[in-house]
């Protein structure tokens, strides 16, 4: 996680390990943001409102089908 604490939500959309845990992707990222979340609960209510828009459960905002590619790729890139 970043050093700053005040997350926003195109913050957490930005943060590769924040989305493998946002769509389950097991990782070492999945237990960090587990912690963290809990440590820091202030960031509960923007994490959710990502994490909705990342799994489709957002129904005002949805990524365009060129942004899920775009970062689909980006997740499969930060693996290797």
């Amino acid at each position: 996680m970043n050093s700053k604490i005040n997350y926003k939500v195109e913050d957490f959309l930005r943060d590769d390990e924040f989305i493998c845990y946002a769509l389950n992707i097991s990782s070492e990222a999945y237990m960090k943001w587990e912690g963290l979340l809990k440590e820091y609960s202030m960031l509960a209510n923007e994490a959710e409102k990502a994490k909705a828009i990342l799994t489709g459960e957002d129904m005002v905002y949805t990524l365009e089908p060129q942004e899920k590619e775009e970062l689909k790729a980006r997740i499969l890139e930060s693996f290797v």
